[in-house]
């Protein structure tokens, strides 16, 4: 039951990630990178691979410095 609730939450997280492009503010480009790593993990281990492919895309523009990754920010409450 937990892995569902795991599953459920990086599945809106990736969404909020890849679809409205937002980030808490306090989250370094090195953060942002460990994170999506992280997540990278989680869907190769699921064979999600075009997930993977989507998420390795936004670490390249991380490391390009593309100033359009994580523009807005999320205050926590």
């Amino acid at each position: 039951m937990v892995e569902n609730y795991l599953d459920l939450t990086i599945e809106e997280v990736y969404d909020v990630i890849t679809n409205i492009n937002v980030w808490p503010s306090s989250f370094t480009q090195q953060m942002k990178t460990k994170f999506l790593n992280g997540m990278i993990n989680h869907y190769e281990q699921r064979e999600e691979y075009e997930k993977c492919a989507k998420l390795y895309a936004i670490i390249q523009r991380l490391e390009n410095n593309q100033s359009d990754i994580g523009c807005g920010g999320i205050e926590p409450n």
